[in-house]
């Protein structure tokens, strides 16, 4: 039953439907292959929604989703350490460019922004390397790695100021940790200055950075208990859960956007689609939301795409 429904999840085409303005809430209508309060649309807060039928469902199954990869992303160019891929509208007919950049916790919002991107018009660009956040802080990596970083981000930079139609920039990171070389400062005071400071770099033709609040944390054992909640048919969302305080971590570039009060520079926080005010669930409206400890599967992802899309 699982498979089949992975299957018919794999081809459903999301459309939104915008009320009013652009910028109004927008709806979801999927097919009828698609459960009701099916993954994000179990917490969407403009309709609650509780379809009993998912209380033992979990799609991808924790094994599935090991090898699940991010949203598709057709290969466009590779230089050096800078690999830049497109996915959402179509460039012949997009009416903006958009960016997402940073290292795999940005890669795991791809599918999220896809469905951004067609029911906008964009076009977008992925610009990201694993354990590399667009700053310019010294991230704490062992060498090769770190100085592969410094110069992954000066690439960055130059590509962006060879593509002026890149109007709008969403960025995102892993949070908490040893992120950087402080020099003599806290390990969040460096982190928030090498955001800023690497915002501030991009060329004037990015009238917009969406710094994405990261995602919540699952434990080392939290995939084998949904696992065996599976095989047991148990409430995964309980049996799992993760309290809230052990599995969201301060986010430096959230932080550092907020405290900024600029117009070019918003943050947009779906925390409410993981966690209630205690706890962070594993699996909701029977998709699972994390495929390791820290990176979202592509089907939860997706699923985002209509509420990122109201909050932007």
């Amino acid at each position: 039953m699982l498979s089949l429904l992975l299957g018919r999840l794999a081809g459903v085409a999301l459309t939104i439907a915008a009320t009013g303005s652009a910028a109004a809430p927008a709806l979801v209508h999927a097919s009828q292959s698609v459960p009701a309060c099916f993954a994000a649309a179990a917490r969407d807060p403009g309709h609650p929604c509780s379809n009993p039928q998912l209380r033992t469902t979990v799609v991808p199954t924790p094994v599935e989703a090991r090898t699940q990869r991010n949203s598709p992303c057709a290969t466009l160019e590779k230089r050096d350490l800078l690999f830049v891929c497109g996915f959402g509208a179509p460039p012949a007919q997009a009416t903006a460019t958009i960016a997402l950049i940073g290292d795999s916790h940005a890669a795991h919002w791809r599918a999220a922004l896809d469905v951004v991107g067609h029911a906008n018009g964009w076009a977008g660009i992925s610009l990201s390397h694993t354990g590399c956040p667009l700053s310019q802080a010294t991230k704490n990596l062992p060498q090769p790695r770190r100085d592969e970083c410094v110069r992954w981000n000066r690439e960055v930079h130059e590509w962006l100021d060879q593509h002026p139609e890149i109007t709008t920039v969403f960025v995102s990171q892993i949070s908490g940790g040893v992120g950087v070389v402080a020099h003599g400062r806290s390990q969040l005071a460096a982190q928030r200055a090498g955001y800023r400071a690497a915002w501030r770099a991009l060329p004037q033709s990015v009238g917009r950075i969406v710094v994405l609040r990261d995602t919540p944390k699952a434990h080392g054992h939290t995939d084998m208990c949904v696992q065996r909640a599976i095989e047991h048919r148990r409430r995964t969302h309980i049996a799992c859960r993760v309290a809230r305080r052990d599995a969201l971590t301060e986010d430096s570039a959230a932080t550092a956007a907020r405290a900024l009060h600029s117009e070019r520079v918003t943050v947009v926080d779906l925390t409410r689609f993981f966690c209630d005010r205690s706890w962070c669930h594993p699996v909701i409206g029977g998709a699972l939301v994390l495929k390791d400890q820290t990176h979202m599967t592509e089907t939860f992802s997706r699923s985002l795409g209509p509420y990122l899309l109201r909050a932007l």
